[in-house]
C-alpha cells in the first residue's frame, strides 16, 4: 500500500483540544495537513483550534454518542471539504483500586469511553477513509497487553480497542484504506497525573514494574511517532521502544507476570491496604492466599452459571453438578432455564435473568442464596454473536452495540452482583472470553472487541482475588460445536473464510462436553486459562508473533479482498 502523505489532508482527532491529540494535531499542522478537533467542552476546543492557526476547526461532541459523532464528521467535511486520517483518542482513566472497590459506574464509564467510543468515532467516520483511501489510527495501551491490576477498566477497554483495531485493518485493507493500533506507556499529560499523583497506587507500581517501563514521556515523543506512523500506515505504533519486546512476547511475559502477581506477598498486602483504604476494615479477607494448581473441591460448593440453558453454559453446569455441586442455571428465558435446572438434577434450580441488567441479577443471585444458603463458584458465561457477519462499515450499530453490551458490560455485571458471595466463600470465577481475544475479529468485531476485553477483566481480577483467598480464570474456546457456531458456518461467506483463508485445524469444531470439561479441571486446580481446542494453547502462547503474522496475512490475501466487499454488499442489500 502506498505511503500516506499528509499535506493537503484532512485529520480528524478526538480527544484533540489537549495532550497527545493536541501536540499531534499540532504536527500534522505543521506536515501541511488541515485538522478537526473533536472534544467534549465546546469552548475549550474551538479555543485550541485557534491556538493552531490556518483552518484548524474545534467541534464539541461526546463520543459516546454516535449522533454527535455523525455530526462531527459531517461538520468537518461541510467545513475541511472531507476527512482523510482518524485519531480516535479521547480516553479517561479510573482512580486507582480494585474491581471489588471501585464504583460500577464510574468502571463502565471509562470503557464506555475508552471503547465504545472508539467504536463510535470509527462507524462514524469510515465511509470518509474508504473514500479517500485513508488511514485510521486507534489509541490503545500498553494496558492493551500487560495485567490490568487495580485498573481493570483501564485495561479492559484498551484491550478492545486494540482488537477493533486489528479488525478494521483487515476490513479496510480491500478498499485501499488502512489503521493501526497506537500502543503507549506513560505519557506527560493530565491524564497521567491521575496516576502519578496517588502515593499507594504509585509505590505499587514501582513494587510490580520495572522503572524502565514506567517513566514518563513528553508529549511531543509520542506526537511524532503517531504522525510518522500514519505516514507509513503502521499496523501498530509502540512508543517508548522499551515496550515493543513485552508486545511481541506477550504470550509468555503475560502468563509469567500474571504468576509473579500472583505469587507476590508484597502485592498481596497492597491489594488489602486499596481495600482497606476505599471499603473500610469489613474488606479484610477471610481465607488466606491461594495459588494456581491449590485444590478446590466442587462437592457441596454452589455453582452458579450465566446463559446456561444450553451450550457450554449448560454443560459447565452439568459437570459441576455431576462433581457434587449445587447449580443455579440462569438464563434469558426463565421457562429454559428451569427446564435445563430440571435435566441436570435434584440440586439444580433455574432463574430467568438477563447479563446486561444489574436488577435481574441481583434477584437470580439472591434467589440462589435463598435455595442453596450461599454461593461458592460464579461463571459469566452469557454471550451473543452477530446474526449475519458483517464489517464496521455496515453492521447495524445497533446491534454492535447490543453484543458489546451483553459479552463485555454482562460479564462485568456478574463479577460484581456475585462479588462479595465469591470472595466470602474463598471461591472462584469463571469469565468467558474466546479465542477472539487474541486472533483478528475480522467480520465480527463487535464480538472480539468484547471478548478481548473480558480477557483483561479476567487477568486483572485474578490478581486482586488471590490475596483475598478466592481466584478467576479466563476460559479461552476456538469454535465449540453449539447452537452459535452451527448458525456462523451456515453463512456462505464464513465458510468460505474457513476454507480459504484459515488453517483447517483452526476451525475445527469441539463438542460442548469437553469444553464443559475444560472449564471444570481449571477450577478444580484454580488455574488461570482454561483453552480448548489444545491446538489452540499454541496460538496463546505464541499470540504476540503470531497474531501480526496473521492481520499481514490477511492485509494481501486474495480471498479476503473478496469476501469484504461481498459481506457489505450483503448488508447494504438487506
Amino acid at each position: 500500500m502506498d505511503l500516506l502523505e499528509l499535506r493537503d489532508k484532512v485529520v480528524l482527532i478526538t480527544g484533540g483540544a489537549r495532550g497527545i491529540g493536541f501536540e499531534t494535531a499540532r504536527l500534522a499542522r505543521e506536515r501541511g495537513a488541515s485538522v478537526a478537533l473533536i472534544d467534549l467542552e465546546r469552548e475549550v476546543v474551538e479555543e485550541s483550534a485557534v491556538a493552531l492557526g490556518g483552518d484548524s476547526i474545534g467541534i464539541a461532541a461526546d463520543v459516546t454518542d454516535l449522533g454527535q459523532m455523525e455530526d462531527a464528521v459531517a461538520q468537518t467535511v461541510e467545513r475541511l471539504g472531507r476527512v482523510d486520517v482518524v485519531i480516535a483518542n479521547a480516553g479517561i482513566t479510573p482512580p486507582k483500586t480494585t474491581v471489588r472497590a471501585l464504583d460500577p459506574a464510574i468502571w463502565e464509564k471509562v470503557v464506555e469511553v475508552n471503547a465504545v467510543g472508539v467504536y463510535n468515532t470509527a462507524r462514524a467516520a469510515i465511509d470518509q477513509v474508504i473514500a479517500n483511501q485513508g488511514h485510521m489510527v486507534l489509541i490503545a495501551s500498553v494496558y492493551a497487553h500487560v495485567n490490568g491490576v487495580i485498573n481493570t477498566s483501564y485495561a479492559a477497554s484498551k484491550a478492545g480497542v486494540e482488537a477493533l483495531g486489528r479488525t478494521l485493518r483487515a476490513e479496510l485493507e480491500p478498499h485501499g484504506a488502512s489503521a493501526g493500533v497506537a500502543y503507549f506507556g506513560f505519557v506527560e499529560t493530565d491524564l497521567i497525573s491521575e496516576i502519578f499523583d496517588n502515593e499507594l497506587a504509585d509505590s505499587f507500581r514501582a513494587e510490580i514494574a520495572p522503572s524502565f517501563l514506567t517513566g514518563k514521556m513528553p508529549v511531543s515523543q509520542v506526537a511524532e511517532a503517531l504522525v510518522d506512523g500514519i505516514g507509513r500506515r503502521e499496523p501498530r505504533i509502540v512508543e517508548p521502544p522499551a515496550w515493543r519486546p513485552p508486545l511481541y512476547l506477550r504470550g509468555q511475559v503475560g502468563p509469567m507476570a500474571d504468576r509473579q502477581l500472583e505469587r507476590n506477598p508484597v502485592v498481596g498486602d497492597y491489594i488489602r491496604e486499596f481495600e482497606r483504604r476505599d471499603i473500610g476494615e469489613s474488606a479484610a479477607p477471610v481465607f488466606p492466599p491461594v495459588r494456581s494448581g491449590d485444590p478446590y473441591n466442587l462437592g457441596g460448593k454452589v455453582v452458579l452459571v450465566t446463559g446456561a440453558a444450553r451450550g457450554i453454559g449448560f454443560e459447565i453446569a452439568r459437570q459441576a453438578h455431576g462433581r457434587g455441586a449445587s447449580v443455579a442455571v440462569l438464563d434469558l428465558d426463565p421457562a429454559e432455564a428451569e427446564q435445563a435446572a430440571a435435566r441436570i438434577g435434584v440440586r439444580a434450580v433455574g432463574f430467568g435473568a438477563d447479563a446486561t441488567s444489574s436488577d435481574d441479577l441481583e434477584k437470580a443471585f439472591a434467589g440462589t442464596r435463598e435455595h442453596f444458603g450461599r454461593i461458592d463458584v460464579v461463571v459469566a458465561n452469557a454471550g451473543i454473536a452477530a446474526k449475519v457477519a458483517g464489517t464496521v462499515s455496515v453492521q447495524d450499530p445497533d446491534e454492535w452495540r447490543r453484543i458489546y453490551e451483553v459479552d463485555m458490560f454482562g460479564v462485568f455485571r456478574t463479577v460484581r452482583a456475585g462479588m462479595e458471595d465469591v470472595v466470602k466463600n474463598g471461591g472462584q470465577f469463571v469469565l468467558i472470553s474466546s479465542s477472539y481475544a487474541f486472533m483478528n475479529g475480522f467480520l465480527n468485531s463487535a464480538y472480539a472487541t468484547a471478548k478481548a476485553g473480558v480477557e483483561a477483566l479476567g487477568r486483572g481480577l485474578r490478581a486482586e482475588l488471590t490475596p483475598l483467598g478466592a481466584s478467576a480464570t479466563v476460559a479461552y474456546y476456538g469454535w465449540i460445536d453449539t447452537e452459535l457456531v452451527a448458525g456462523a458456518f451456515e453463512d456462505p461467506l464464513v465458510d468460505r473464510l474457513r476454507k480459504d483463508v484459515t488453517p483447517g485445524w483452526m476451525t475445527r469444531r469441539v463438542p460442548p462436553a469437553k469444553a464443559g470439561k475444560v472449564v471444570i479441571d481449571a477450577l478444580e486446580k484454580r488455574r488461570p486459562r482454561a483453552i480448548a481446542p489444545a491446538e489452540w494453547k499454541g496460538l496463546f502462547y505464541g499470540r504476540g508473533l503470531l497474531m501480526p503474522a496473521f492481520d499481514k496475512l490477511l492485509d494481501g490475501d486474495a480471498a479476503v479482498a473478496e469476501i469484504v466487499p461481498a459481506a457489505e454488499e450483503r448488508l447494504r442489500g438487506d
